[in-house]
């Protein structure tokens, strides 16, 4: 675990492969809200998720209980710059959670700062996370730590595991 303290009253971490067991507990507490999903094989897949450096998760502590997270993935560009100095990475800042009780004291700020500091370091070209247009919590947040909401509204189109295989088939027809 790569400590990154922001407060004294709590901290930043990014975690490492070796912080499995946390990951895991993590994401089975604040995200899932099911204590006992925290199973040995969530363990063994996240070590293999956080393996990858361009995995990111950051958990806010609040003294050694984990109240925060947030993802992020480091995506390479295919049309970089053409002078290979300049940044041409991009970090897709995917999810953010706080526990409800942790929230409206600066850990979700923690975690974006933490998060743009990760952009920084990995010279990315733009960071940027989407959010329901109604998640007021959410766009305050992103606002306030320097986030810049487009100018038009993405269109975003999903295909679902039964959709891919839907397609497959009716491509083999």
């Amino acid at each position: 675990m790569h400590d990154d303290s922001v407060r004294a009253e709590y901290r930043v971490a990014r975690l490492a492969p070796t912080d499995a067991a946390i990951a895991a507990h993590v994401i089975a507490n604040i995200k899932l809200h099911d204590e006992a999903r925290a199973a040995e094989s969530d363990a063994r897949q996240l070590r293999t998720w956080l393996e990858s450096p361009s995995h990111i998760l950051l958990v806010a502590f609040d003294a050694d209980r984990p109240v925060g997270f947030a993802l992020g993935y480091l995506l390479e560009r295919v049309d970089g710059a053409d002078d290979m100095s300049a940044p041409s990475k991009m970090l897709f800042f995917y999810e953010i959670e706080v526990l409800p009780t942790h929230r409206r004291r600066g850990m979700g700020t923690a975690l974006v700062e933490r998060m743009k500091e990760i952009a920084r370091a990995e010279r990315v070209l733009k960071m940027w996370v989407q959010t329901d247009p109604e998640n007021h919590a959410a766009r305050g947040l992103y606002e306030r730590t320097g986030g810049q909401a487009s100018a038009a509204a993405d269109l975003i189109y999903t295909w679902t595991t039964s959709r891919l295989q839907d397609a497959a088939e009716d491509a083999s027809v």
